[in-house]
């Protein structure tokens, strides 16, 4: 196994990571009643941006087949999970209602999921 090879499988052991730290306190806050926490699903989110555009490059690096429009699909749906993360503790902060942020974030982070496994 070369080193590149091995960087790439720690590059997506780490994409996993980032997964898990988003759908894991989403799935952890839907019945929760009182404030929602959105620090781990930031990290995860910005663990599966980051990640995600390595793993790319290091497919390209190792001349493995990229599907650009999927790629891109994912990396944008990725985007948006962080995004919508941001305005979430955003809005925590401001005492409003972060529930629909939670929500958006999560479900989106099972799309791109999907995307990920049903894409072929």
């Amino acid at each position: 196994m070369s080193g590149w090879e091995v960087a790439r499988l720690v590059l997506l052991i780490t994409h996993f990571v980032g997964l898990a730290a988003v759908i894991g306190p989403f799935i952890f806050q839907l019945r929760a009643k009182g404030a929602i926490s959105f620090t781990t699903m930031l990290v995860g989110s910005i663990v599966q941006v980051v990640s995600g555009g390595l793993l790319i490059g290091a497919r390209r690096f190792e001349g493995l087949p990229v599907d650009d429009l999927k790629m891109l699909v994912k990396l944008l749906v990725a985007i948006v999970v962080l995004v919508v993360v941001v305005l979430g503790m955003l809005r925590r902060r401001r005492g409003a209602g972060a529930r629909p942020y939670l929500l958006t974030a999560g479900w989106l982070a099972i799309a791109n999921v999907v995307v990920a496994v049903v894409w072929t």
